[in-house]
């Protein structure tokens, strides 16, 4: 999954070397943490997930809100 999101930030910004220059890191630095040499910061993902358009959501947290919009149209339908 994070392997398609740095795939995605890749081709956002052109190449590997202007994806590091947008994360604040060397080419060599991003090619590090690519490959497993080195971890990932928080603020790297961040800076990510903000260069893809992508954010984290909690799943249990949006599936409550679905169900409970579901039961509004549901109410709101049978009112008509």
């Amino acid at each position: 999954m994070f392997t398609a999101l740095i795939t995605e930030g890749i081709s956002k910004c052109g190449n590997q070397e202007n994806l590091a220059i947008r994360l604040d890191l060397s080419p060599s630095a991003l090619s590090k943490r690519i490959n497993g040499e080195t971890g990932w910061h928080d603020k790297d993902i961040n800076k990510m997930l903000e260069i893809t358009g992508h954010i984290i959501i909690d799943c249990k947290v949006q599936n409550e809100k679905i169900e409970t919009l579901k039961k509004t149209i549901k109410i709101l339908s049978e009112g008509i």
